[in-house]
């Protein structure tokens, strides 16, 4: 009988081992896979559309400039997003920051600025798991670039200081001399609670960077903060 016992404890063991190295390979492997497939989806979709000229609407017969668009289509490819110091360089993100965008790459919080906008213009991604887009960002340093690329403009972030809060407030040697540097560090690990970290600052333009913290869990969030600090305007197709 205890040989029995024992037999089926080990086979349900060995099953669990199964299921769990399945599960692993999906996470670090497959996921990874299916995310890489909508990410040169999107690449390739946002590239064709960006190169496609944009016909400009009439102006209204009272003389009053058409509406400028000052905003993104939820779910979807709305600009490229890249971290060289972090291992990644032209992610496409989505807009949104469900787990179902999310699951094709960086996400823009919808409630946060534009690229370029006054504001906290903020995102998201995984840092295990559908390619772990953001699971280096904890590499970024004082000065480090981050870029967002839009239709129109390459927008250039940089990491503002990570060693405590020294200087915080002032400029730094890598931003233009005058730039609105916020009282924010550049690094910092919070609660998931602590929604404020998507907020303005001021009149700062700002970036941030959300994701898990630390790997393999989701008890914190690790954030990186980066200010505006210059513009590559592109040539209007």
């Amino acid at each position: 009988m205890l040989s029995k016992i024992i037999g089926v404890i080990g086979e349900l063991l060995l099953t669990a081992g199964v299921l769990v190295a399945l599960f692993a390979f999906y996470l670090l492997y497959w996921s990874g896979l299916e995310t890489g497939k909508v990410q040169q989806q999107a690449r390739d979709e946002l590239q064709e559309t960006w190169s496609t000229p944009v016909s400009l609407p009439v102006p209204a017969p009272d003389g009053t400039e058409p509406a400028v668009e000052d905003s993104w289509v939820p779910g979807s490819a709305v600009a490229m997003i890249s971290a060289p110091k972090a291992g990644f360089t032209d992610l496409v993100v989505f807009e949104g920051v469900s787990q179902e965008v999310l699951r094709g790459g960086p996400g823009h919080y919808p409630s946060t600025a534009l690229p370029g906008q006054v504001g906290n213009s903020s995102y998201a991604a995984h840092r295990d798991g559908h390619g772990a887009p953001f699971d280096n960002i904890d590499r970024l340093q004082t000065c480090d670039d981050i870029t967002v690329e839009t239709r129109d403009a390459i927008y250039h972030y940089k990491v503002l200081p990570v060693d405590g809060m020294a200087g915080a407030g002032e400029g730094f040697d890598c931003v233009p001399e005058g730039t609105n540097v916020p009282e924010i560090p550049g690094q910092h690990i919070v609660t998931p609670d602590r929604g404020d970290v998507l907020d303005p600052v001021g009149d700062a333009t700002l970036l941030t960077l959300t994701t898990c913290h630390p790997q393999w869990d989701n008890t914190h969030r690790l954030i990186i903060h980066a200010v505006l600090a210059g513009v590559e305007t592109k040539e209007a197709n």
